[in-house]
């Protein structure tokens, strides 16, 4: 069946963090790029922090990521995607330059289905068809949240997504032989 995307699960941003704001430690802060480099499995460099008790005004206040939540590039470099994991929280990141996908309806889309679909050559499509800007290209939560799929049954995806879910785990484990062979 067809469903908008905020249909599937909650799309958004994050509480504004201003710079007055980072810290030398703490909760890690993400901004694009540190999203692009996860999404491509390289590691962070150069991180900003908030502080633990900013995070935690956060957390009373506002939503903050989760496992299994998505990120997605918005501005500049667009459509780079990233699935939170269980190392990855707690963080935070910039608004406006990320969405999230979050609180998905368990009834209608798996959490790592949303993940490959969005970023399938499907998916990636949709996305550059809302692109906005002639200089510095961007997508808006309106526009990604309008973006309609066709959803095969929860039983489907789970099975898609189990067989992509094997190759990436194959591939990280492959990775991690390699980073070791190398040391």
């Amino acid at each position: 069946m067809k469903y908008k995307l905020s249909d599937l699960a909650e799309v958004g941003s994050s509480k504004r963090i201003y710079a007055k704001e980072y810290q030398a430690s703490g909760i890690p802060f993400y901004r694009g790029k540190e999203i692009i480099a996860k999404s491509e499995g390289r590691k962070v460099e150069n991180s900003l922090f908030i502080s633990e008790d900013r995070y935690n005004s956060l957390l009373k206040e506002y939503s903050v990521p989760k496992v299994n939540d998505i990120l997605i590039s918005a501005v500049g470099t667009i459509g780079k995607i990233y699935l939170v994991n269980k190392d990855d929280v707690p963080f935070y990141f910039k608004d406006g330059n990320l969405i999230r996908i979050y609180n998905y309806n368990s009834k209608l889309v798996d959490p790592y289905y949303m993940y490959y679909l969005l970023k399938s050559k499907c998916g990636q499509n949709a996305i550059k068809e809302i692109e906005i800007g002639s200089t510095q290209k961007a997508i808006t939560i309106k526009e990604f949240s309008s973006i309609v799929f066709d959803i095969p049954s929860l039983k489907e995806q789970q099975g898609i997504s189990y067989i992509f879910k094997c190759f990436d785990d194959q591939i990280n484990s492959n990775s991690k032989i390699n980073d070791n062979l190398v040391a």
